[in-house]
């Protein structure tokens, strides 16, 4: 596939990835951050969950998604995605070339250092995510190390799949009897024997749930990347020289990969935004696409 990216485009658009939903609270926080920029999401939901898929497949649909985005012409990538981020990011960086491919694993350890500032003892942190990010146990390799590095003391991590948020997300059941039966299920065990310091929300559907997740876990402070991703974002778009420089608010274009009904309507519902419509990409039949 012909590398479409120009580094001088600097009025290109920025893609932002996730197998769902999920991404949009990263995509918030970059508007809110960069509402300069033009934003192209692209929600892999005939694929979904990612969190259930094995490493081979999410790596194959993950690339398919970088060449969706190279074919769009985005001057960056942005996986709003853990199970992705945890897989793939390596080889979307090497398929992706000069476009720069930011992930969202680091962000959530950053942002776990920043929630231990206060604490006196060595950190009880929980990693809540899908299975696969759970199986592939990049939190669990990677907080420790950064924590040393970082002269903090090592912290005791602990991990909990909690695969079926991402359908209640998807469904917009935030909130309510069914959100809080779920996070219970989940959750009763690891409160009940050693309620963790900090949790972090190890997939960008859980934040939606953060209400329902924190009534479980009352005394966890919970942090998600979303926040710290949109800074690093910033930050690499002002060292490459590549900001928006236009005056005018940001043009939106919303992809997915199979229709499926209320999506625009949630969309609406969390970006606060009427949406002009959203569109499907074929992108396992486009021509030029892995297959």
């Amino acid at each position: 596939m012909t590398n479409t990216y120009n580094p001088a485009a600097k009025s290109a658009p920025i893609g932002v990835f996730d197998s769902g939903l999920g991404g949009l609270t990263v995509l918030r926080e970059l508007l809110t951050l960069l509402p300069q920029e033009d934003f192209v999401y692209l929600a892999d939901n005939a694929n979904a969950p990612y969190g259930l898929n094995s490493p081979a497949t999410v790596r194959h649909d993950t690339l398919n998604n970088v060449d969706f985005f190279m074919s769009h012409g985005v001057k960056m990538i942005v996986f709003a995605c853990n199970t992705s981020s945890a897989i793939a990011l390596d080889a979307a960086k090497e398929r992706a070339g000069s476009v720069p491919v930011i992930g969202v694993i680091d962000d959530g350890i950053k942002a776990a250092m920043q929630a231990s500032a206060d604490l006196n003892d060595p950190a009880k942190i929980a990693v809540l995510a899908t299975e696969a990010t759970v199986n592939n146990g990049i939190f669990a390799k990677e907080l420790p190390g950064v924590f040393i590095d970082n002269n903090l003391p090592e912290p005791l991590v602990m991990q909990q799949a909690c695969q079926e948020f991402v359908q209640l997300v998807e469904d917009g059941n935030w909130d309510g009897p069914l959100a809080e039966e779920m996070a219970e299920h989940y959750l009763a065990d690891m409160r009940d024997n050693k309620e963790p310091d900090i949790a972090i929300l190890a997939c960008t559907h859980f934040p939606f749930l953060e209400n329902v997740i924190q009534k479980a876990l009352p005394k966890t402070k919970l942090v998600d990347c979303s926040k710290v991703l949109a800074y690093e974002v910033k930050e690499i778009l002002n060292s490459m020289g590549l900001q928006n420089e236009k005056k005018h608010k940001s043009d939106l274009s919303f992809y997915v990969t199979e229709a499926s009904p209320g999506i625009a309507q949630n969309i609406e519902r969390i970006l606060e935004i009427e949406l002009a419509g959203v569109y499907h990409a074929d992108i396992k039949n486009a021509e030029g696409f892995e297959r």
